[in-house]
């Protein structure tokens, strides 16, 4: 049995939420910073695994482990890990903000993850610090060279471009591309809230 919908077409791919905490304060996201509202529990790995298994005998080969912000799990080894040792899981990606990704992401790496997105809306740190509310600029460029060293390809960097904002900023990023070895994909600003 594989998912999929009325049109046949079939989904091998999941993305898996496994917090809304978030740390940055993205003036476009969570510019109060995150706000908890609901004190239901995180999934546990276990659920985590049992949830990856389900979805895998229905044909899942790969699935994104998102947020928020993963990477606030203390536990996110352990989950890649039980996800990546799931058969039939083929790929196990991460979506990141990058704000501790030297230091993280060498044991993300041993515990199995093999596809990396980072999110990054500028490329001068003045600008980066307004729109996140972080000075952390360097860390996660620091963090696309540690991933290449660890032999990571088709890593994926997220912008979301604002007019207001850091509009200005993509020639910049065109420049960029042209020497870094990542895949630069501009993003649509999801509205999340009036």
């Amino acid at each position: 049995m594989t998912l999929q919908d009325h049109h046949g077409r079939r989904f091998t791919y999941l993305r898996l939420s496994i917090t809304d905490a978030c740390n940055f304060r993205c003036n476009y996201c969570l510019p109060d910073g995150y706000q908890c509202s609901d004190s239901t529990p995180h999934l546990s790995v276990d659920e985590i695994r049992r949830t990856a298994m389900t979805f895998a005998r229905l044909g899942t080969t790969k699935i994104r482990i998102t947020g928020g912000e993963p990477a606030l799990r203390r536990d996110l080894p352990e989950i890649i890990r039980a996800v990546a040792s799931v058969p039939g899981i083929e790929e196990v990606a991460l979506t990141t903000n990058g704000w501790k990704l030297p230091k993280l992401l060498p044991a993300w790496a041993d515990a199995g993850l093999t596809r990396l997105n980072v999110s990054i809306d500028s490329l001068d740190p003045r600008q980066f610090q307004a729109i996140t509310g972080h000075n952390r600029l360097q860390d996660l460029l620091g963090g696309l060279e540690v991933a290449r060293q660890l032999g990571f390809t088709g890593i994926k960097v997220n912008a979301v471009l604002m007019r207001e904002h850091n509009a200005d900023q993509l020639p910049r990023f065109l420049e960029w591309i042209r020497e870094t070895p990542v895949t630069l994909r501009f993003i649509e600003l999801m509205q999340t809230g009036d």
